[in-house]
């Protein structure tokens, strides 16, 4: 019997040098576009899943643009009952290890931890995560919405890659070598 491969739940994200994922007002203007990243879509061919929190989606939203995932299914981790669920997008309240089990088994493909920060902190403090890949952009923000917001649990990792672009951003992938 062949045993089924077990999906990766992976935070791919970018960040300011300083740490912050968007201003305080949730601007994230300052993002730099690289032509030379060539990352990002080979490494949605390997998603099976998204979760990301109820701002992060509002955000999305807010850009006045075609979903930007596709027919990827989507999980939308929120508090309220004001949503309902869409083709490929679902809203839940379970907790992230409950939801992480229940897309685990649902596909061999990897899940992406979009974030934000809420979003972040549980997946950390429940061991969940299993890879981080940050981009790291050149500009330092100041203050705005951190990436990892105080009380997210001592990870250890180790460092899997390093990429520098034209344009000033490094990507770090890292492995979480301890679940805590």
């Amino acid at each position: 019997m062949v045993e089924k491969t077990k999906p990766k739940k992976i935070l791919y994200i970018a960040m300011s040098l300083d740490g912050y994922i968007a201003t305080r007002s949730g601007d994230i203007g300052w993002l730099v576009e690289d032509p030379d990243y060539d990352f990002y879509e080979s490494f949605l061919e390997g998603i099976g899943s998204i979760v990301m929190g109820r701002k992060t989606y509002e955000m999305i939203l807010s850009f006045d643009i075609d979903w930007p995932y596709g027919d990827i299914p989507c999980f939308v981790l929120t508090g309220s009952d004001d949503f309902e669920d869409t083709g490929t997008i679902s809203f839940t309240n379970s907790s992230v290890d409950e939801l992480a089990g229940e897309i685990s088994s649902r596909t061999e493909k990897d899940i992406w931890i979009l974030g934000g920060g809420v979003v972040v902190r549980e997946f950390l403090n429940s061991g969940l995560i299993d890879e981080i890949i940050v981009g790291i952009m050149p500009v330092l923000l100041g203050d705005g919405i951190p990436l990892f917001l105080e009380g997210s649990g001592e990870t250890e990792l180790e460092l899997l890659n390093v990429s520098s672009y034209p344009k000033g951003m490094v990507q770090l992938h890292y492995r979480a070598i301890n679940g805590l």
